[in-house]
């Protein structure tokens, strides 16, 4: 029931709300997929029935899951309640370049949240950073660093990533052995 919206430049059309359910859904597939915190066994159909239940509706819902919460699931036996929430629990260990991945922040993709990730080293710092700041970076440019400013700025993102502090998520990038110019 909300327009949808075309920025100047772009091709792409886009919901302007806030709270679209569909975009919702496709957060949390993208949250949990492989290249971001990678949540095996915790794709579409699982996050589909997570939503039809009302188990999830943010990132951080899927840290709050109790095994008797899914064992009410239909086709969700012990053993695999077990493996999702053991995926989920390890999942907490992925570095804070993909975590900013995962988070879904417009723009910025598995390299950009790397490359802030090793130039910020931690979440508050990164939280704290100007648009300025951030597009002095190298493959920074002014739209990503917007992006990333714009969506720190919302109180609700805010939120979240107490949330998922609270969850025990790592909130930092590890130091990296070897050199980064290669691939």
């Amino acid at each position: 029931g909300w327009a949808v919206a075309r920025k100047e430049g772009e091709a792409a059309y886009r919901c302007t709300n806030p709270h679209c359910p569909a975009l919702g859904r496709e957060g949390l597939i993208h949250f949990a997929s492989r290249d971001a915190m990678d949540i095996e066994g915790c794709g579409p159909a699982v996050i589909n029935q997570h939503l039809d239940a009302g188990l999830v509706k943010t990132p951080a819902d899927l840290y709050e899951l109790k095994e008797e919460q899914l064992l009410t699931l239909e086709r969700m036996g012990k053993k695999s309640a077990d493996n999702l929430l053991k995926a989920i629990e390890k999942s907490k260990e992925q570095g804070l370049d993909k975590l900013l991945f995962a988070l879904g922040i417009r723009h910025i993709g598995s390299k950009g949240g790397r490359l802030l990730a090793l130039q910020y080293k931690t979440m508050d710092a990164l939280m704290q950073a100007s648009a300025e700041e951030l597009a002095a970076i190298k493959d920074i440019g002014a739209v990503i660093a917007e992006s990333v400013v714009t969506w720190f700025a919302n109180p609700l993102n805010r939120e979240l990533i107490d949330r998922l502090k609270r969850a025990g998520l790592n909130m930092e990038m590890q130091a990296q052995a070897g050199n980064e110019s290669h691939p």
